[in-house]
Order: structure tokens, then C-alpha cells, then sequence
């Protein structure tokens, strides 16, 4: 956070970028890569082919318990867990992720943009989950081929499929222990955890340097270089906070419940994702009217630009009650300031000196208007 984006958020997220692909390449070798380049064609086709009805898909029958009372529990959790959870994720970030992908790609072009933060990402993203879920699936599958159980003994749990190491990864209780538990199926496995734990850190320390980078410049009035002792102190603040979230949600067994406290304060945060998908939809109109603008579409001079809006008409409480009492007058008046302030941008344009003085004796200021 002290040395900058250019410097010291980059520098970080690119040795984060090499030690992913050091372990991705390594995991992609080092088990069956025919299997997992066979996987990744049929994921992408899959993908396509199914797009439409997972992305419409809401389990409605059996969530409502038509099949079965236990279906239709493990159906709600899915959905609330993944479907739902991420898409009030994503949306919950949007601010901020927004103005950190809007700094760092400053003068580059729309279509590098799609490119560099859209097309690209979303194939590594395949490309990652094809290697790491393949390598679990692999896994899993070939221990119930040769019909692994899970007993006290974990020893009992490993056997070899195809000239393979394989252990059955649902023995284990948690998904941490299911990593390293694929990992120790490979070849030298102390190493490959510990530079996936390095990894883990790393990407942990660059994400809570960018939330602090964005959360220094929102304060410093938009500074895109503020303060070093104001960088300090919110990448402390937010450290702090999150240590102590962890350890309140955490006070027990997180295993056992412990953290229904952090996952209750989680869930609280991804509300405020459901008024934004409005917030988002005007965005989305105004980027599409900018681009107009831009390409000339649309003539600027045209425009119609209200005086009153929705959040000036709740500070100025007075006009707000005197046009819910009387709405003709409000509505004159609001007229008004639209053609005043459309004959100023005419005036203006053309350089009327004679409009310019008869809207000044009318008491007309095109500043207070724009």
C-alpha cells in the first residue's frame, strides 16, 4: 500500500500470477494431463450447451419437496450457498472492484478492456477449475472405482488407480484438508503445500492492499495518490477489523458451528446487494448513453437536463410539500427551469449576446442550472 499501485500492488499480484501458474502446471503434469485436456473441451461444451437452462435454472420442484424431503433441503442449501451467494456477491463488490479495474486500466480501449478484464479472466478461471476440480474428481472417482471406504484408518483411504496415487477425498471433513489431500497424492507434496500456502498468503495480502488502496482514495476525496500515513492506517484498520471478525465468528468449533456469528454478518453484507441491481441497471443505461455521446449518437446540446431530481427534491423538503400539496405548480415550475435552461444551452452555442441579456433580465443564471 506504501509503495503504490504501479509499484507494489503490481509487483505482488505478478509474483502471485507466477506462483499460480507454477502449481497449476505442475498439478496439470503431474497426474493425467490427457484426462484433464478431455475435461476441459468437455466442460466448455457443456457449458455452452447447458447455458441457458443453468442460468434460468432455480430447482423449483425440487427445492419445494415434490421428489424428496431431503432433496429438496440439500437443493435449498445449494442454492443459497452457491447460486444465490454469488450473485449477491459479485454485485455487493461491484462498487469497489469497479474503481479498482477502472484505475488500473486507464487508457486502455473498450475492446482491450472486455479482452484484458472479461475474455481472459474467464478462461483462466476454466482453465483453473478444469486442473484443481479435475485433480479432485480424478480422485474421488477412481477410489470409488475401486471401492475405497472411509474409515479411522487413513491409511486405508489411498489406492492406486491406473499406475495413480489416489485417495478418496470425501473421508476428508473440510475442503482445506481435501487440497492438501490431493496434494499429497502427487509428487513432492511438502513442497507443492507450501508454495500453495505461500500462494494463499500472498493473494490474501494483495486483495487487502487493494480494498485498502480504494478505501484511501474514497476518503482522500478521489486522490489517486494519498497520504502515506493515511495508506497506514486503513490497510491496520482493515487487518484489525478482520482479525477480529475471524475470531469472533470463530470463538468455537468453526467446524461444529463456531462460525454462524462471521457467516451471519457475511450474509447482513450481501443484502445491500439486492437495491444495488438497480443502482446497477441506470448504470448500465448511462454507460450505453455515454458511448452514444461519444460516437455521436446523441447531441449533447439536445439533452434535456432536469433541474430537479429524486435526491434534490428530498433535501429541499419545503418544495417537496409543496408539490405533493399542489402538483400544477411544481410542475410549472419545474417546466420552466427546462426550456430556461435549454434557451441558455442554445444561447450558449451560438453565441446570442442579445438571449444572454434577455435571460439575465428575466433573472435567469445559466451557472446555477448546470
Amino acid at each position: 500500500v506504501l509503495t503504490g499501485l504501479d509499484k507494489g500492488i503490481r509487483r505482488l499480484s505478478e509474483v502471485n500470477f507466477a506462483f499460480s501458474f507454477l502449481v497449476l502446471f505442475f498439478m496439470f503434469f503431474a497426474l493425467d494431463a490427457f484426462f484433464l485436456l478431455d475435461l476441459f473441451i468437455q466442460g466448455i461444451g457443456y457449458h455452452f450447451n447447458y447455458i441457458l437452462e443453468l442460468t434460468f435454472n432455480t430447482q423449483a420442484f425440487q427445492r419445494a419437496g415434490f421428489y424428496d424431503v431431503d432433496e429438496a433441503v440439500s437443493q435449498q442449501d445449494w442454492m443459497s450457498l452457491w447460486t444465490i451467494f454469488y450473485w449477491a456477491w459479485w454485485i455487493a463488490w461491484a462498487p469497489f472492484v469497479g474503481i479498482f479495474i477502472a484505475q488500473i486500466s486507464r487508457g486502455r480501449t473498450i475492446r482491450e478492456f472486455i479482452m484484458g478484464n472479461m475474455m481472459v479472466p474467464t478462461l483462466m478461471t476454466c482453465i483453473w477449475l478444469t486442473i484443481f476440480g479435475g485433480v479432485g474428481l480424478y480422485n474421488e472417482l477412481a477410489s470409488v472405482q475401486n471401492g475405497v471406504e472411509c474409515t479411522e484408518n487413513q491409511d486405508d483411504w489411498y489406492s492406486e488407480f491406473d499406475g495413480n496415487k489416489v485417495v478418496k477425498l470425501s473421508c476428508y471433513p473440510t475442503g482445506e484438508e481435501m487440497l492438501f489431500g490431493a496434494f499429497s497424492t502427487l509428487p513432492f507434496p511438502r513442497v507443492l503445500s507450501m508454495l500453495a500456502m505461500l500462494g494463499m498468503i500472498m493473494y490474501f495480502v494483495t486483495s487487502s492492499d487493494s480494498a485498502s488502496h480504494i478505501i484511501d482514495i474514497l476518503t482522500a476525496g478521489g486522490n489517486v495518490e494519498p497520504p502515506k500515513a493515511q495508506r497506514v492506517f486503513w490497510a491496520v484498520s482493515e487487518g484489525a477489523v478482520a482479525s477480529v471478525l475471524l475470531a469472533a465468528g470463530c470463538s468455537g468449533d468453526c467446524r461444529e458451528g463456531g462460525g454462524d456469528r462471521l457467516a451471519a454478518l457475511q450474509t447482513a453484507s450481501l443484502v445491500a446487494a439486492l437495491p444495488f441491481t438497480v443502482v446497477l441497471i441506470f448504470e448500465t443505461y448511462a454507460t450505453y448513453k455515454t458511448l452514444c455521446i461519444h460516437v455521436g449518437d446523441i447531441d449533447v446540446t439536445k439533452l434535456t437536463y432536469w433541474r430537479y431530481d429524486i435526491f434534490e427534491c428530498g433535501m429541499q423538503f419545503p418544495d417537496t410539500l409543496l408539490a405533493l400539496v399542489c402538483p400544477p405548480y411544481y410542475q410549472t415550475k419545474t417546466r420552466l427551469n427546462v426550456v430556461r435552461h435549454k434557451t441558455g444551452r442554445m444561447a450558449q452555442h451560438e453565441g446570442s449576446d442579445e438571449m444572454r441579456k434577455f435571460l439575465e433580465n428575466i433573472g435567469f443564471d445559466d451557472d446555477s442550472s448546470k
